[in-house]
């Protein structure tokens, strides 16, 4: 008669998460790919984060950056099920929405909590847009978040020419800036 050779546990819980780190090694691999926008513009190895009504949100090795299906390809643009005629909203929200007051809805979580918590106050009426912040909300976020914030207060209020001041809410000192010229800047 044949006799089992017992497995050793540990072993069997080894092999098992080699297997499942195998699975998902070419999943992730084929997930990063090159983006290039019809000006020309380059993101290598981008990996997409989210697809938006208007657009899609790609992190490379340096940015989290949003490209609207405007600025990219034709094939790319079915690649995401794109259709112009359901995204004319939704690609230019400071058209509508009141002056000196942002959509939460449209805005990512951590902004509209501090909309919510009278924190942040955004003016959309102006190329340069203009966000107040409290001091002490500002000063618990590090670089990456501060870039970020900035960069995306900037996109939601005109997406085809970002720029922004952050002001501190209290002093109305410059705490940052973002332009596409001079890319993100903190004081």
């Amino acid at each position: 008669m044949l006799r089992a050779k017992r497995q050793n546990p540990r072993n069997v819980k080894q092999w098992a998460t080699t297997l499942a780190i195998l699975a998902l090694l070419p999943a992730t691999l084929a997930l990063a790919q090159d983006f290039k926008t019809i000006s020309g513009k380059l993101y290598k190895d981008a990996t997409v984060i989210r697809v938006e009504a208007d657009g899609i949100v790609l992190r490379t090795k340096s940015a989290i950056v949003k490209l609207y299906f405007s600025e990219l390809p034709k094939e790319v643009q079915g690649r995401f099920q794109y259709e112009p005629a359901k995204t004319t909203a939704a690609s230019s929200p400071h058209q509508k929405a009141p002056v000196n007051v942002a959509r939460p809805s449209a805005l990512p979580a951590a902004m509209e909590k501090l909309q919510r918590r009278g924190l942040l106050r955004l003016d959309c009426s102006e190329a340069d847009t203009k966000a107040w912040i409290s001091p002490t909300a500002w000063k618990r976020y590090d670089a990456w978040e501060k870039e970020n914030l900035t960069k995306n207060l900037a996109a939601y209020c005109h997406p085809q020419s970002p720029s922004i001041w952050i002001l501190d809410k209290q002093s109305g000192r410059k705490l940052a800036s973002y332009g596409p010229l001079l890319g993100f800047k903190t004081y």
